[in-house]
Order: structure tokens, then C-alpha cells, then sequence
């Protein structure tokens, strides 16, 4: 149901040009996942505030003083240092909850129906993805930090196919992966 046959691309070998004709946008360069990374980190460090009236006919409260010189984040700065994978995260911190921001190509990964899938990669041409890493701080009261769940399409090799022998566009497919995502800080009580 979730899968798209590629029926019409029997005896195409697979090769980095083939996979950008046949998969535009899902197979990136190292120097284009830089490019990526920098334009999808720039647009999460620039967030836009709401206004607080959004909140008021459904008459949620925080009890959280994000202006408190103290408690969890005091002192904590915004910082980019070097990860594995592809070499960047960020870490964000926001009420309770601190979201690390990195990218992984991970080469098996466990579909939204269950099925483990090989993800098809060749040497520098990866499927690379944005995960956020959530976190609470101790201390924090009245909230729960928790992952939203980002559905993701990947290239996949089919299942009844060893990766090994995958050779043919038509050896491929399309599924549907969840990678854990924006870290939200849930009221309760």
C-alpha cells in the first residue's frame, strides 16, 4: 500500500545518475548534505514567535518563567560542535527541554508497518535524514518532554532481494520510515 513499484525500469543498472533521474532529492553528495544541513540548521536556530492570545481559548497554563536567571539553563549557551554521521548538530533549549539536532544514513531501519528494510545507498551518494534527539532537564515540573514522530520516504532495495544482489532499478522501491523529530513540551496536570 505504502510502496511504489518501479515496474517500467527493468534492466536499468543502478548508478548515482540513474537514482537522480529516477529519485530527484533523495540522494545527496557530501558536498550537497552540507549545503542541506546548513540551510535546514539556519531555518531551526530562526524560529518565529507566536502570540500568546493563541493559547487563550483553550485556557492552557505554563508554570514554566522561561525569563528565570535560573534553574536548568542558566548559563547554558546555544553551541555546534562536531557529531558522527555527517558532522553537525545543534542543541536547542527551550523550557525544560534540550533538542540536539543531528543527521543520520542509517543502512536498516524498521518501516512504519515493522518490516526492517535495507536502505540503498553507493559510495558517495547517501540518503541522509534530519532526527532530533530530546531530552529533559531534571527539576522541571507540570511538563513532559516528547519526540513527534517525522515520517520520511526512503529509496529501499525489495524485500525478497539480498542487498548484495541488488543491481537494477528495478530491485527498488519506495517506504515509509518515522525518525524521531521536534522535541515538544507537553503541560500535564
Amino acid at each position: 500500500m505504502w510502496k511504489k513499484l518501479l515496474t517500467s525500469r527493468k534492466f536499468t543498472t543502478i548508478t548515482p545518475d540513474n537514482l537522480q533521474k529516477y529519485f530527484p532529492g533523495y540522494f545527496r553528495t557530501p558536498s550537497e548534505q552540507l549545503e542541506y544541513e546548513r540551510l535546514i540548521l539556519y531555518g531551526s536556530k530562526n524560529k518565529i514567535p507566536v502570540s500568546t492570545q493563541s493559547m487563550a481559548p483553550y485556557n492552557y497554563h505554563c508554570n514554566v518563567d522561561c525569563r528565570r536567571r535560573y534553574g536548568p539553563f542558566h548559563n547554558m549557551r546555544f553551541k555546534r560542535q562536531a557529531s558522527t554521521g555527517s558532522g553537525n548538530n545543534d542543541d536547542f533549549m527551550h523550557a525544560c527541554c534540550v533538542t540536539n539536532v543531528f543527521f543520520e544514513t542509517p543502512d536498516l531501519k524498521p518501516s512504519v508497518n515493522g518490516d526492517n528494510r535495507n536502505l540503498l545507498h553507493l559510495p558517495g551518494m547517501r540518503q541522509v535524514f534530519k532526527v532530533e534527539n530530546c531530552s529533559q532537564a531534571v527539576g522541571c515540573t507540570g511538563c513532559r518532554c516528547m519526540h513527534e514522530q517525522a515520517l520520511a520516504s526512503a529509496v529501499v532495495i525489495k524485500q525478497h532481494i539480498p542487498p548484495s544482489l541488488a543491481d537494477q532499478m528495478d530491485d527498488l522501491e519506495i517506504d515509509l520510515f518515522y525518525f524521531n523529530g521536534c522535541c515538544k513540551c507537553v503541560n500535564y496536570g
